[in-house]
């Protein structure tokens, strides 16, 4: 069997090898417009974008409270931690002669308002 490359066009003839459907161009017009017409958009496609942005403004206020809990956190642990280093650089002897000379001073005080 020999394999034919090329179609010649005496083959051919004047036969149309496509043809257009019917009606094809009455109602080519009606579905350009169709197609070409502004669609009103849907309640969803409306509301998505501000869903976004809502739950952006969400997502940052519940971060910058949880960053400031922890800021809030740390503060406190450094001024515990400060004042209990003062207190262990501050020698015992000291510290109640402190407390006792402050007592002796309110009750000498105190007499004598009376």
């Amino acid at each position: 069997m020999k394999k034919q490359t090329h179609i010649s066009l005496e083959e051919i003839g004047k036969k149309l090898p496509f043809k257009v459907p019917e009606n094809y161009f009455e109602e080519f017009a009606s579905q350009i417009d169709e197609q070409i017409a502004p669609k009103k958009p849907s309640w969803k496609q409306i509301s998505q974008p501000w869903l976004y942005l809502v739950a952006l403004f969400v997502g940052i206020l519940f971060m910058v409270q949880i960053f400031y809990t922890i800021y809030v956190k740390i503060e406190k642990k450094q001024k515990e931690n400060y004042e209990l280093y003062v207190l262990s650089q501050i020698d015992e002897p000291f510290i109640m002669n402190y407390y006792l000379t402050n007592e002796e001073n309110n009750l000498s005080g105190n007499e004598n308002e009376y």
